[in-house]
């Protein structure tokens, strides 16, 4: 296992090498190391920017790691700082003040660690600003790759041939709307073990029906168009979503970021992503060590990951849904079956189930929803996710939302 990977970083070595385009990035394959991480994209978007710092983990864990307390800010050659505070719910640092990435200016990330140790960047300057021209969806029916369903594609064209190199990434956001929605609160009162007895107070609410979710993109996904005859990015997919993906059940939305790298930013990330980063953009857990553009001030021989980027960015959102798209309705995100129980129903000797029991235990103890009860008592129930909406989505409407 050693040395099939280090046979494959000397092979991604020697492809760097002969590429020219930049100098080669060190990686090196190692025991584990604490090691700073840090991730900063500088937009030129009129906003409070963001800048992530954590520590490198073991590759068996998934825990980020933040790093405390740390002294941030970023310097520009005009004279210009912007400190940075950490939020204590999130654990990254952010701008204290709007500011946005100007052209012909340059700007350097300054980090002084609680343990007293500093580190810069290099100087990074704006890229050029490239309106993306267009988002779209198709359909897509493939076997052989395994894709049916929906493919959302951008369009870019750079007419000045100044913007070569392209990163990608999205917000997404869906409507969920509850398909067995509960009327009732349910509280299980006078309970007693032996013999099983209980009673169920039911009180009226207004049914938790429609709600929204938003998830954001993960991984590295860029484009270069230096191999290609015009500067163009054409058809490029950003997400693909199953016709059976419970997402395009109601209405669907997508905002596509575009942002325009510079040559190391793109090769970074490119290497990132040939060394399995496919979950967050920077993982702890690298499997090998990459030079970014960031270093220890102090000592030359200290090992950071990262990369301190500044890039022009734009973005478009559009709206869908299965019908939109001639696709069938697709299924909702869990298989949701209504039970009957009866409460009086309490014996196994008629080769059927104790209600009363089963019945208290979906109401206790995994939060099943009460439809509808007679006077009988015969209580029609189904789980929490297909009942509430809010079970694993908000019922806070987007400003952005189009009905």
């Amino acid at each position: 296992m050693m040395a099939t990977r280090i046979a494959y970083l000397v092979f991604l070595m020697m492809i760097l090498c002969q590429l020219g385009c930049t100098e080669p990035f060190e990686i090196e394959d190692r025991g584990f190391e604490s090691v700073l991480v840090v991730e900063s994209t500088i937009t030129d978007e009129m906003k409070t920017q963001l800048v992530k710092l954590s520590r490198t983990s073991t590759l068996d864990t998934n825990v980020v790691l933040f790093e405390n307390f740390a002294q941030v800010a970023i310097l520009t050659s005009d004279g210009e700082r912007y400190n940075f505070s950490q939020d204590p719910n999130s654990g990254y640092y952010f701008s204290e003040e709007e500011f946005n990435a100007r052209p012909n200016v340059s700007y350097t990330l300054k980090i002084r660690t609680q343990d007293g140790k500093s580190y810069s960047s290099s100087e990074s300057v704006l890229p050029p600003s490239v309106p993306l021209d267009e988002v779209y969806t198709e359909t897509i029916n493939a076997p052989s790759q395994n894709m049916d369903g929906v493919q959302v594609l951008v369009n870019t064209l750079d007419p000045s041939g100044q913007a070569k190199y392209f990163r990608y990434e999205y917000e997404e956001t869906y409507k969920v709307i509850a398909p067995n929605p509960s009327p009732y609160t349910a509280e299980i009162v006078d309970f007693k073990a032996f013999p099983l007895s209980y009673n169920i107070v039911l009180r009226d609410r207004e049914p938790e029906i429609i709600c929204y979710s938003t998830e954001y993109s993960s991984g590295i996904n860029q484009v270069a168009t230096t191999d290609l005859n015009e500067n163009r990015v054409y058809r490029f997919p950003v997400k693909y979503l199953s016709k059976d993906d419970a997402k395009i059940l109601a209405k669907y939305s997508i905002l596509v970021k575009q942002y325009v790298q510079s040559i190391d930013s793109y090769t970074f990330y490119k290497i990132l992503k040939d060394l399995g980063s496919v979950g967050n953009i920077l993982s702890q857990g690298q499997p090998g060590y990459v030079v970014g553009n960031i270093s220890s001030d102090r000592d030359e021989s200290e090992k950071v990951i990262g990369f301190f980027e500044v890039s022009s960015v734009s973005s478009k959102r559009i709206f869908f849904n299965y019908e939109d798209l001639g696709l069938e309705e697709p299924p909702y995100f869990v298989p949701c079956e209504v039970l009957s129980l009866d409460y009086f129903d309490n014996s196994t000797l008629d080769n059927d189930p104790d209600d009363r029991r089963a019945l208290v235990n979906y109401i206790k103890y995994f939060d099943y929803q009460v439809l509808s009860a007679t006077t009988t008592k015969i209580y029609k129930i189904v789980q929490p996710e297909c009942s509430v909406c809010t079970y694993f989505s908000s019922k806070v409407k987007p400003d952005f939302w189009e009905d």
